[in-house]
């Protein structure tokens, strides 16, 4: 076997107070084979100091620093395509993972070549590494033997939050998979499209230790919109837009990654119809109450988009403009049609004088 046969990427931003400890739950695993880099996104903390202090110490650890803060998902996209081995680990900073995580994943992984990801069973831990209980069993994936269909299926079905989404990664299928979508829960979406180029596979034993509890998925939106402002050095303008609709947000992301995925035109038609009704049976009361929020918000994101325009920011109102509309459409096209989709259909019209509705989602 090759030296370096998995690359961990591990990305961190002012994570002083636990890089040390993820570093070392790495180096301390028994399986041998793999190589190490340290993903600084912008870090003005001590930090890249602790990560400096590894990598002297270890031919297996690299270090590299982002120029300029890529916020959460882009970080996550590097971390999904730096190096060049055959698998990929991406890791948190704040994360720890058991002495065998490596060892039994990998085992999965080289046994089975139809298997695109493979993750553990994970323990809940506070700040102080304290165990706080065992992450629930129904949040683990095991794709069925269907076919790419129903794998993605069973992932919209059944994904939760991260334990199963911080795993080893072929890939040949991360290759074929689009980049992650720049909204709140967009890892839902991801993790539906790798299973399309392979199943996904879970070891029950708790390897994992996931510090804290799983954030709001309108927390994971907000931290998107920003990172959208400020990679493009523009007002924060976008970070509220994301949360209004952060469930109506990630379900849009599935119609869009599902639009590049490699399947025929029937198959990528089909899957996103069962996305609509998986995740409308999944979300209806969230979409119920997001929809009454943007109700309410659209006309003042709508005023505030004119007001950057009449500073100058042009490009950034049409974004944000854009954004707004999206929402909308999103929206629309999740929620259950009849009298309250359309009566919703009309508001909008009026509020945004452009023509849309049930009709334009379908």
């Amino acid at each position: 076997m090759s030296e370096h046969v998995l690359d961990v990427n591990l990305i961190y931003h002012n994570a002083e107070a636990t890089l040390d400890g993820a570093i070392a739950s790495v180096v301390g695993q028994s399986w041998p084979h793999w190589r190490l880099t340290l993903l600084d996104d912008g870090s003005t903390d001590g930090g890249p100091a602790i990560a400096a202090f590894w990598a002297a110490r270890d031919g297996r650890i690299a270090l590299k620093r982002h120029r300029a803060n890529q916020g959460i998902v882009g970080a996550y996209r590097r971390a999904f395509t730096h190096g060049d081995a055959d698998f990929v680990m991406p890791k948190s900073a704040d994360d720890l993972i058991a002495p065998d995580f490596m060892a039994k994943l990998m085992a999965v992984l080289q046994a089975d070549r139809d298997v695109a990801m493979c993750h553990a069973g994970a323990l809940n831990i506070d700040e102080a590494g304290a165990v706080l209980g065992e992450v629930p069993a129904h949040t683990r994936l095991d794709t069925p033997d269907g076919g790419p269909l129903q794998r993605a299926m069973h992932v919209m079905q059944r994904y939760a939050y991260s334990p199963s989404f911080w795993g080893i990664y072929r890939r040949e299928a991360l290759d074929l998979a689009s980049q992650p979508m720049a909204c709140g829960g967009w890892d839902h979406a991801f993790l539906a499209e790798i299973a399309l180029y392979g199943h996904i596979r879970h070891v029950p034993e708790p390897l994992f230790l996931r510090r804290g509890g799983p954030a709001p998925l309108w927390r994971l939106a907000r931290n998107a919109g920003m990172a959208w402002a400020r990679v493009r050095s523009e007002r924060d303008v976008f970070a509220d837009v994301g949360p209004l609709a952060p469930s109506a947000s990630c379900a849009w992301a599935h119609v869009e990654t599902f639009s590049l995925a490699r399947l025929s035109a029937p198959e990528r038609a089909g899957l996103i119809e069962a996305a609509r009704d998986i995740l409308r049976a999944r979300w209806s009361g969230p979409f119920v109450r997001e929809a009454a929020l943007v109700t309410a918000r659209l006309p003042a994101l709508l005023a505030q988009a004119r007001e950057v325009a009449r500073g100058g920011a042009t490009g950034a109102a049409t974004r944000l403009r854009v954004e707004a509309m999206r929402l909308v459409e999103a929206l629309l096209w999740v929620l259950e049609p009849g009298r309250e989709a359309e009566a919703l259909a009309a508001t909008w019209r009026a509020q945004t004088g452009l023509a849309v509705g049930p009709e334009v989602a379908a």
